[in-house]
């Protein structure tokens, strides 16, 4: 049944994610997130969003990577959630930025072990990541991964390792239709588009139908 929508997208965004995971479907707060580079090119990879408030959302990530140095340049983003098998998808368009590195220390540990020992990996061959045309020898992430595992699992979190919170100022929250209904589409846009401070109160939405 389709849903009227209304609010601070964001609570509805945490609420679906909620219901997908509660319908039992893999990995339901992964997001693909599309940043461009100097030269306009789009890059998109899927993250995993660790977080939903009432202003963003978090992901995190290493450094360099090719999504921190498209942010380091440009922080303008665009990002999809989707669900084919609840009928729903959410395109979020905003800005990008590096917290501190006190809020990576924080959330590191919350981390599940395999994401962990991955961030030391990518600290461990940071010096071919930043080559230009950059190829990582054969077996070399695999050595790296087993080095890493034989560290505690207390192990701090590496300097490369960071924290991403993309706010957005524009959502579009797309329903299936069926066969004798049109799919529908609710588009919120942040009126002034400020970029909030972490933890702010949100700003005021408005939302409107849009074409589907």
């Amino acid at each position: 049944m389709r849903e009227e929508l209304a609010g601070n997208p964001l609570d509805v965004l945490a609420r679906w994610v909620a219901e997908a995971q509660a319908a039992g479907l893999p990995l339901p707060s992964t997001m693909t997130l599309a940043t461009a580079g100097d030269d306009g090119v789009p890059h998109a990879r899927t993250v995993l969003v660790t977080s939903i408030d009432a202003t963003s959302v978090r992901f995190h990530s290493s450094r360099p990577t090719t999504k921190t140095r498209d942010l380091q340049r440009n922080p303008a983003v665009s990002a999809v959630f989707h669900w084919p098998a609840l009928g729903r998808q959410v395109v979020l368009q905003g800005t990008a930025a590096e917290l501190d590195a006190a809020a990576s220390r924080a959330a590191f540990p919350t981390r599940p072990r395999q994401l962990q020992l991955i961030a030391w990996v990518y600290e461990s061959l940071a010096p071919a990541l930043t080559a230009p045309g950059y190829e990582v020898e054969h077996g070399a992430v695999e050595r790296s991964f087993d080095d890493a595992a034989r560290d505690p699992a207390t192990r701090a979190a590496p300097p490369s390792w960071t924290t991403i919170r993309l706010v957005p100022d524009r959502a579009d929250f797309w329903q299936a239709g069926t066969d004798v209904t049109p799919p529908d589409r609710i588009r919120f846009v942040l009126d002034g588009h400020p970029v909030p401070p972490p933890d702010s109160p949100a700003g005021n939405w408005r939302c409107f139908p849009v074409l589907p």
